[in-house]
């Protein structure tokens, strides 16, 4: 699968829905296509809500839904991680940069060089833009969880034009936390559980 946008982001200290989650995050799939099946509310979507006892993973599509439920005791970490798509900007720049070069020698020895330089520095324009553009609608936020089984599960999100989006590490770093510290109390809760019973 690739990379989602994010559709929406809410991550709290406190319960956030009347289902008592503290984390529900929604990414649908990229492109106008996508954006337009989110209106009708049929759009393919993927779901991460994290509450008291469980992780639950809902995928949506127009074939149907899927959900995986992970009791959170079964969650032994979390990670996320920010890819900078720094190299293809440059590769994409520099590209340009050699198109340019190649489009000023030929205007310049047909024309003027003032006609060559323009050209030469309306291409690398050009190409800088794209390069920005490029960079900043593909950087990807990676969010997942490792469960004791060895299991990976995780999604890969991307800014969100349409919605206005875009979440950084460090959001992604408050959800690892939250999920951390409900997995603590979980424990708690079921050491003093077992306590309990004990005596």
């Amino acid at each position: 699968m690739g990379a989602l946008v994010i559709k929406s982001w809410r991550a709290e200290n406190k319960p956030i829905d009347a289902n008592q989650n503290f984390v529900s995050i929604t990414g649908r799939k990229s492109g106008l296509v996508a954006w337009l099946l989110s209106l009708l509310k049929i759009d393919p979507s993927t779901t991460i809500n994290v509450g008291l006892d469980r992780v639950e993973f809902t995928s949506a599509s127009l074939a149907g839904t899927a959900s995986r439920l992970i009791p959170l005791q079964g969650v032994c970490s979390t990670y996320y991680g920010y890819h900078k798509p720094w190299k293809q900007a440059v590769s994409i720049f520099m590209l340009f940069a050699f198109f340019g070069f190649s489009v000023a020698k030929i205007v310049a020895e047909r024309g003027s060089p003032s006609d060559g330089g323009m050209s030469f520095v309306v291409t690398i324009a050009a190409g800088f833009v794209i390069a920005l553009v490029y960079y900043f609608l593909n950087r990807t936020l990676t969010l997942g969880f490792v469960e004791h089984s060895g299991v990976v599960s995780g999604i890969v999100f991307k800014r969100s034009v349409i919605e206005n989006l875009d979440i950084n590490h460090g959001q992604a770093k408050a959800v690892c936390l939250i999920i951390q510290r409900l997995i603590e109390l979980k424990e708690r809760r079921t050491h003093q559980a077992s306590a309990a019973a004990m005596a």
